[in-house]
């Protein structure tokens, strides 16, 4: 007897390593933890024209202001990543993987967070159950992670339209070819209908974010497409100017109190010169370790490192050293994470979603 796959297709090779990814994920989740834990300082050295750092604060607000621009970079790189990676799986291999690279590490960062709350606080089992699920926004239930949980919703969303373009073989038919008039389409159909969602669980970004943002994946895969030869440079730019007038347009009916930040804008700008000079990127360790680490820090910062400062300064820390050691502590705790248990979700997905071998006499 000997076993045989039942499909016998050669394995899809192994997607090269874009090392300018690397860099702009370093940006994306300083961008957010800096926009998110220490606005203050940033502000109060703003406001001292003394201050040495006076003006770098101000070069670097408009960057970091509630991580806007690296969200944003975020879903390039996610788009970018995703078309390439659809051009080598099969659509149930494609998302058994996306479930094993997203699911566990954000189940673990979710019951956690639940466990660590006063007992008074905490969300209903019901609801806590949605938002494992990262299917919420169909009932409006309210974001986990301090918020941060509505960026993952949003690329489910992503996965699951990519997946039925691959499993109707616009993905694959002319190596893509078929995909800008269906994102062009898609575009127009987000901003022509009802933004989505509309409840407003968080500030002003719970208010259809689905609308203003799902086109910046589009963006990330059009540039893919663009890179393999699929489409013209004419037409990824026509495809940008789309998506950015729409989702000014967006902001204007939808949230015009985003209107004068324009992260849209400067994370676009990023992505495109790094993209222009992804050969030029040199690899570095470094940019290497810190973005394997990306994923863990957006999880976790926004609800632990506050605790864990904190912590230092119940042990006598002073202000300053406590926030270096609340940052220290955060990247240990997510070197551990992402050692016990992003990677081994990761292989569990390869191994999942390997083609089933039968026994033949």
């Amino acid at each position: 007897m000997r076993l045989m796959p039942t499909d016998t297709s050669a394995p899809p090779a192994r997607l090269p390593r874009w090392v300018f990814l690397d860099y702009l994920r370093v940006f994306a989740f300083g961008s957010v933890l800096i926009g998110h834990k220490f606005l203050q300082p940033l502000q109060a050295a703003m406001d001292d024209a003394n201050s040495v750092w006076h003006w770098p604060a101000r070069l670097l607000w408009p960057w970091v202001l509630g991580g806007g621009a690296g969200v944003v970079v975020f879903f390039l790189v996610s788009g970018y990543i995703i078309t390439a990676v659809l051009q080598r799986e099969r659509c149930v291999e494609f998302l058994i993987r996306r479930a094993a690279r997203i699911y566990p590490l954000y189940v673990i960062a979710v019951l956690a967070e639940y466990a660590l709350q006063v007992p008074d606080q905490r969300v209903p089992v019901h609801t806590l159950l949605l938002q494992l699920s990262l299917l919420g926004d169909w009932t409006s239930t309210p974001y986990a992670l301090a918020g941060v949980e509505w960026t993952l919703r949003l690329e489910l969303v992503f996965y699951v339209v990519m997946a039925i373009l691959k499993a109707l073989g616009w993905v694959d038919w002319r190596n893509g070819a078929a995909l800008p008039p269906i994102y062009a389409t898609l575009v127009l159909m987000l901003f022509a209908t009802r933004p989505w969602p509309t409840f407003t669980d968080w500030g002003v970004g719970g208010y259809g974010y689905v609308s203003l943002y799902f086109p910046f994946l589009l963006v990330g895969s059009m540039l893919q497409l663009q890179e393999r030869g699929v489409v013209r440079s004419a037409t990824t730019a026509l495809f940008i100017v789309w998506v950015v007038v729409c989702h000014y347009v967006g902001l204007m009916r939808w949230q015009p109190r985003l209107l004068d930040l324009h992260f849209p804008l400067l994370a676009l700008g990023l992505f495109l010169v790094l993209w222009r000079g992804r050969r030029l990127w040199p690899q570095s360790s470094w940019v290497l370790w810190l973005s394997e680490l990306t994923y863990a820090i957006y999880l976790f910062h926004h609800w632990t490192f506050d605790r864990l400062r904190d912590s230092a300064a119940r042990m006598g820390a002073g202000p300053i050293v406590a926030q270096i050691l609340g940052v220290l502590s955060l990247f240990m705790l997510c070197v551990l994470l992402v050692r016990w248990v992003e990677r081994p979700g990761i292989c569990w997905g390869r191994r999942l979603s390997r083609p089933r071998q039968r026994v033949v006499a």
